[in-house]
């Protein structure tokens, strides 16, 4: 919905709130959870300009700045007002931000520093708690990180930072910022504009920009420093930042391209090429719709694909991820086509580490990495790229299983593949985890900080062997046997290096894969060396292999002894033709449950009456009563119609 006479388009970062103003009304939609079906809330205020609007992080009262010496505020239920005003004439507001600090409430910025006050429920007044005097020219706030930079100086590049979380204030050291100069400008001034408060990895950056060096600096905050960690280059005199999905992302306005950057690696490269932002309109529960949709349905066609100018000036980003359009009154939520990325990489094992690091889609990225990891073996890519793949899977699911965020996702084909970062407003917010111990604390709350932990693209080896191996065996030629064998040991190598549980099917398929390409020394060497774990399943695979080669087949039933598997072993002798060995070793491990008549019927088949007999005699001596059943008649007639000399 777009109100005919609304004034200004607003979003409260802190409550994630969409809000549309008019002269006297208050307009807000929650954007996460988004449900285009939800009307938005609307609040009566008096009459008069809006400049900023925010609600208090309990949503009871609604702030107004009406200039830039006066805030009101609205008690959303009591309807009590009350008027905040400082010295006019001698400082001005310049902003204003609600707190969940245990000592305010509120922060107000102004020219000559900043006051932090405290808010009673009934807001009947603002008591000040603690000034924090400096020279202000601007500020720059975010919720995510609860961090607010004051800018001074003649370039606006000397900084006081301060931390207003659940954990207190924190002051920041006092730092400046790198300004390259120039001939024709020898003291740039730093704009609001060029300064981004972002959170990656669960660590604090701010980045800024700087035109004249055409770089983006990153500056880490601690405890006690800021610290530039590197730049980054620019190619545009207009750019702009967001954070998805804890990487970021470098909007090139002038050129309209993003550029994608993960920070985790020490490397400063750009995960792909440079990717274009393309529309992607409301797609149900997958993306969140335009502002509002209902009360003024003409409005609806101003932002169809035809309408929609990418970088436009009407754009304003938010971080991490957001969009304010106040051409098209519309939130846009950034998104990810992690298959555009994929598409546009050339290093396999860099992308799969790129892969594994992403918990916004980690089904989509879990089906890509198993698409890659099949590719690389099918296109015959050499072992020493496998093995780095295959690397870099095993160890990112020994970490996933280790920190607990390791969850079995089914295999599902991805979906068709969408551009990149498509501008459209989404369903779900996430957030980093929180930061590490030595920097500034961050103080997220607990329900953002296992927000980013709901998923893992990790693959176990079980899901290597299923969707990568498998799969891989039956399309590839007998003669690449060698080469999978060799992708598979190192993958077992890796498997034992990271002390995890290796899926049966893996051994019986090397196993599988020797035997057919008649290399038995070498799996006469794999099960002696325990390459090949011993287990029924390798034991009874080894016999069938051993069809071919006696050696293998006795590394079978050696196998059987050794683990106490006596049915098996018994059984395999007596169809080996060694009953009278199996009958001494059932004597010897009194082992039942094998039935006589296995013994009988098996030396009867061999045509040997003296083992049958020699067997009919072993039996009556084990088993009491043996010679008044059916079975001793039986084989005892039979023994004296083929040849009467011999005695039982």
């Amino acid at each position: 919905m777009i109100l005919s006479d609304s004034l200004g388009l607003f979003y409260d970062d802190a409550n994630r709130l969409l809000i549309v103003t008019t002269s006297t009304q208050v307009f807000s939609w929650q954007t996460s959870p988004f449900n285009q079906d939800v009307p938005p809330s609307v609040d009566s205020i008096s009459e008069g300009p809006i400049l900023s609007t925010r609600f208090s992080l309990d949503k009871k009262v609604i702030a107004v700045q009406r200039s830039d010496y006066e805030i009101q505020f609205f008690h959303r239920e009591t309807k009590q007002i009350l008027s905040h005003k400082c010295k006019a004439g001698s400082e001005s507001i310049l902003g204003f931000f609600w707190s969940d600090s245990p000592l305010s409430d509120l922060a107000i910025v102004k020219t000559s520093g900043m006051d932090l006050f405290a808010c009673d429920s009934s807001l009947t007044t603002l008591r000040l708690v603690e000034t924090k005097k400096a020279n202000v020219n601007w500020y720059i706030y975010t919720h995510e990180t609860r961090l607010v930079l004051l800018a001074s100086g003649l370039q606006c590049k000397t900084f006081n930072g301060f931390q207003l979380s659940t954990a207190g204030v924190v002051r920041l050291p006092r730092f400046e910022m790198t300004m390259a100069r120039s001939e024709s400008n020898s003291k740039p001034i730093l704009s609001s504009g060029d300064v981004h408060l972002v959170t990656v990895y669960g660590r604090i950056y701010c980045l800024q920009v700087d035109r004249e060096a055409m770089l983006l600096h990153l500056y880490r905050f601690y405890r006690d420093a800021v610290v530039q960690q590197g730049s980054l280059p620019i190619y545009s005199s207009k750019l702009s930042v967001s954070v998805v999905d804890n990487l970021l992302l470098v909007h090139q306005i002038d050129a309209k391209v993003v550029i994608i950057y993960d920070i985790f690696v020490d490397s400063r490269a750009p995960v792909s090429a440079p990717l274009p932002l393309l529309w992607r309109g409301y797609q149900g529960s997958d993306t969140s719709s335009q502002a509002a949709n209902k009360e003024n349905e003409s409005s609806e066609s101003s932002t169809s694909n035809e309408n929609i100018v990418m970088y436009e000036d009407g754009w304003t980003f938010l971080v991490p991820d957001l969009i304010l359009d106040q051409t098209n009154k519309v939130l846009w939520k950034i998104n990810l086509d992690l298959e555009a990325i994929s598409a546009s990489s050339s290093d396999r094992t860099s992308l799969l580490e790129f892969l594994q690091r992403r918990k916004l889609e980690a089904n989509k990225a879990k089906q890509l990495c198993l698409g890659i990891a099949r590719a690389i073996i099918l296109e015959r890519r050499p072992a020493t790229q496998v093995t780095q793949a295959i690397d870099v899977l095993v160890t990112a699911y020994s970490y996933s299983v280790k920190a607990g965020t390791y969850k079995e996702i089914k295999n599902e084909r991805a979906t068709a593949s969408t551009p990149t970062g498509g501008a459209s407003p989404d369903n779900e917010r996430h957030r980093p985890s929180g930061s590490n111990i030595e920097e500034v604390e961050m103080d997220l709350p607990s329900d953002e900080q296992q927000e980013s932990q709901l998923s893992s693209a990790a693959i176990s080896p079980d899901e290597l062997y299923k969707f990568v191996f498998a799969s891989v065996v039956e399309e590839m030629m007998v003669e690449e046997s060698e080469y999978l064998v060799a992708i598979i040991t190192e993958f077992l190598r890796s498997i034992s290096a990271e002390k995890l549980k290796v899926d049966l099917n893996i051994y019986v398929m090397t196993i599988r894969l020797l035997a057919y390409s008649k290399r038995f020394a070498e799996l006469s060497l794999f099960t002696t060396n325990k390459i090949i774990e011993p287990s029924k399943e390798v034991a009874l695979q080894l016999l069938e292999s051993g069809s071919q080669n006696l050696r293998v087949r006795k590394l079978g039933l050696d196998m059987l002894r050794q683990l106490s598997l006596h049915h098996d072993y018994i059984s395999s002798l007596v169809q080996d033709g060694f009953y009278l060995e199996a009958l001494r070793y059932a004597q010897k491990h009194k082992v039942t449950s094998v039935r006589s008549s296995l013994f009988l019927e098996a030396a009867f088949a061999s045509n040997d009456m003296q083992h049958l007999a020699a067997i009919l005699r072993v039996l009556s001596e084990l088993i009491p009563g043996f010679k008044e059943t059916s079975e001793y008649y039986t084989f005892y007639g039979l023994l004296n119609e083929t040849n009467s000399s011999v005695t039982v």
